[in-house]
């Protein structure tokens, strides 16, 4: 019987440790079994060099109410340098100045992102036809997106990261939840992701 409720609370506690932190707040990163909860604007994690995911909270893209949520997101294999603080305007943040947005082909869930300081991605969700991210469930009043990346587009080809030629990638994302083109507490994040081979 001791044993039987030590396996059960010895359960619950694993269950609790690999908990996903779904807030306005974090992003939640999660490969094979491991789930890594980012709370921090600038985190560095290990991962190995295969398909992993991004979630986060927003809400859908509404064009016809002019309610343009999406993320925003620079993937580089160094740093950028750029600097990233409460209360700086998005479009004076070099590579997220207007214009400076890749296209993807139409409905194209963006699994292998463009490898570039030259422009960023946007990831938004208008439906289960139309999105660049996939919904996986809701947390309130938000929905949660997954952004999964199997790798990166680079030298005019999707590359997987098995293939992929750095130790690193470095991602930007930016979350503008509340469409005022500012900077906030939990819509920036700097995430330097190390892949162990």
């Amino acid at each position: 019987m001791i044993k039987i409720k030590f396996l059960i609370v010895f359960y619950f506690l694993v269950s609790f440790l690999n908990a996903q932190d779904y807030s306005t707040h974090t992003l939640v990163i999660k490969q094979g079994n491991q789930i890594f909860n980012i709370h921090e604007t600038e985190q560095t994690i290990k991962l190995l060099p295969e398909e992993f995911s991004i979630e986060y909270l927003n809400k859908p893209y509404q064009e016809k109410k002019e309610l343009f949520y999406a993320a925003q997101a620079l993937v580089t294999d160094r740093k950028a340098d750029i600097e990233l603080k409460e209360g700086l305007s998005i479009e004076s943040i070099p590579y997220f100045e207007s214009g400076t947005g890749f296209a993807s082909e139409n409905n194209q869930v963006v699994y292998y992102p463009f490898l570039s300081f030259d422009g960023h991605q946007y990831l938004f969700y208008v439906s289960n036809k139309e999105k660049r991210v996939d919904k996986s469930g809701t947390s309130g009043n938000w929905d949660i997106y997954k952004w999964t990346l199997k790798g990166v587009y680079q030298y005019d080809a999707e590359m997987d990261w098995s293939a992929y030629d750095n130790t690193e990638v470095n991602i930007v994302l930016i979350i503008d939840r509340n469409l005022d083109g500012i900077l906030q507490k939990g819509e920036f994040f700097t995430i330097r992701i190390n892949f162990q081979k």
